[in-house]
């Protein structure tokens, strides 16, 4: 959901590896949130479809209003208790069927779910007041965004055959092959790498692989750029911002993102408003928009879009404990 550090700079390399994914991983569009929300609803799925065969092979059709009531959930705090038992259950069902490429999808979206809107969160926070403490969390991030990131590929090895091979080798070729039906995997093995990125903390080894996010941010993009209420948009917005070769136009280019995004979720989404404070409103040093902007992401009313309460509750407790680091983050 949130990057790992919140620099000023972006002058360094290793800086704008980290900034970039101050990611908002958990968005209220319905579309992308039926794979998270199938991760919390699995156990109950199980106990009324038998055999597991059945189940997973019906998932597709059966996420849809099961998931529904965790949309408008008004206690994170539940959510994130429910959430470890549910992924070692996608897990489970994933062993037994391991090609199933909308599983594998599922799986990877609600690991990185968790990882941004949980245990990144819980690192950010706990590095500001002890870094060492807030190391081991990262690193339990990095883990967690590792299964995702591997899900993910899986999820597009399974749809076509030698993509995992020529990704390593030949990343755009790897993505050409690709449709409009693989976006809910590009997208999530997208944010996944992100995630990893953001978790290492400016770890070479991980920001090396900065570019392949780009790559599959944008093949996503040019399938289908309203995908998802605007979540590329927004991505791409960050991206922009945060590669290491950024065009001279990127803070114009990002601002283009960061309207289309606002449009196409229709200003029910919290986390835009906090993208664009925490990329673009710190990096130019706007105080005065940083603090407007927090602001109108917590006026939203949650009851009044309440398919996207949880997201919303997210985004608004993460705007008030940035606003608490205001003077940190300016100058």
């Amino acid at each position: 959901m949130h990057s790992a550090s919140l620099s000023r700079s972006t002058g360094k390399c290793t800086d704008q590896g980290k900034d970039l994914l101050r990611f908002p991983a958990i968005r209220s569009a319905s579309t992308r949130y039926r794979e998270l929300l199938a991760a919390v609803s699995l156990g109950l799925l199980i106990s009324a479809c038998s055999p597991t065969t059945f189940l997973i092979n019906r998932l597709g059709s059966s996420m849809g209003s099961a998931t529904d009531v965790y949309l408008t959930e008004n206690d994170p705090q539940l959510v994130r208790e429910a959430f470890p038992f549910n992924l070692k259950t996608m897990e489970m069902l994933v062993a037994q069927a391991p090609d199933n490429s909308q599983l594998l999808t599922a799986t990877a979206a609600a690991f990185a779910l968790y990882s941004y809107g949980f245990i990144l969160e819980d690192a950010e926070r706990t590095a500001a007041e002890d870094i060492r403490a807030g190391r081991e969390i990262y690193l339990r991030a990095l883990n967690l965004f590792q299964r995702s990131y591997n899900y993910g590929l899986r999820a597009l090895e399974a749809e076509h055959q030698g993509f995992i091979d020529q990704f390593d080798t030949d990343p755009r070729g790897a993505l050409s092959q690709l449709i409009e039906d693989d976006i809910e995997a590009i997208y999530w093995t997208a944010a996944s790498l992100a995630g990893m990125i953001s978790a290492s903390q400016g770890n070479p080894a991980y920001l090396i692989h900065l570019p392949k996010v780009g790559y599959l941010f944008n093949q996503a993009f040019s399938l289908n750029p309203q995908w998802n209420d605007g979540a590329l948009h927004l991505a791409l917005m960050k991206y922009e911002l945060s590669r290491p070769d950024a065009r001279s136009d990127a803070v114009e280019v990002a601002v283009g993102h960061y309207q289309a995004a606002l449009d196409l979720s229709g200003g029910r989404d919290c986390s835009v408003y906090l993208a664009y404070a925490e990329t673009i409103s710190i990096q130019t040093q706007n105080r005065q928009e940083f603090i407007n902007l927090l602001e109108t992401a917590m006026a939203v009313d949650v009851d009044r879009h309440p398919q996207n309460r949880l997201s919303n509750l997210l985004a608004q407790d993460r705007a008030r404990w940035l606003l608490g680091r205001i003077d940190e983050l300016f100058f």
